[in-house]
């Protein structure tokens, strides 16, 4: 378990699976939402709290290398569409974030800092948008689960469960380095 500091934002697309997050503010996403929601909801958060900054935002949706599912999964297969994604080409709109007023934003998506081609899809997609957002961005490259105890009781207020696979810290500079919860920015 990753135990978060508050005042803390978690955004959760409208299909994500098992248990939900609960932070000092906790949103579910609907279909369709969009990166441009998404900086709304940050945005609005951060002039909400009494701080003026958000020490952490986790955005809680599925994922695939390079990309945040969260507006919903399109699945043609199982009659579900009008699902959205955030793709590299979306990452401009996170400068509108405001500046200095965000630690981290926690992914918690399967494989979004995957890199399963040579193109490296998500270590870009992760470092750009730590870029932008001016802050720090976590994420992992493996696909993540929800402990059946989180899923089954009731999951600790202001914190997340453990992340599977290599976890990388990207820095607002561009950097990148293995992450661990023992020396993560902006947790307790």
């Amino acid at each position: 378990m990753i135990k978060l500091r508050q005042p803390s934002l978690v955004l959760h697309s409208c299909d994500v699976p098992g248990y939900k997050y609960r932070m000092k503010t906790s949103w579910e996403m609907p279909r369709g939402a969009s990166a441009n929601d998404v900086v709304y909801w940050i945005n609005y958060a951060i002039n909400a709290s009494d701080e003026a900054y958000l020490h952490n935002v986790v955005i809680n949706c599925h994922g695939s290398p390079g990309g945040l599912h969260v507006g919903g999964c399109n699945n043609s297969k199982k009659g579900i569409t009008g699902g959205s994604a955030i793709w590299a080409g979306d990452l401009g709109v996170f400068k509108g974030v405001k500046r200095g007023s965000l630690g981290t934003i926690y992914i918690v998506a399967c494989e979004v800092a995957s890199d399963k081609t040579t193109a490296k899809l998500g270590t870009n997609f992760c470092s750009q948008l730590a870029i932008n957002a001016g802050c720090f961005v976590v994420a992992a490259d493996k696909i993540q689960s929800v402990d059946f105890w989180f899923q089954v009781f009731n999951h600790p207020y202001g914190a997340i469960d453990d992340y599977e696979g290599n976890v990388i810290e990207f820095s607002p500079s561009g950097g990148q380095r293995g992450w661990n919860p023992s020396d993560a920015t902006g947790t307790e």
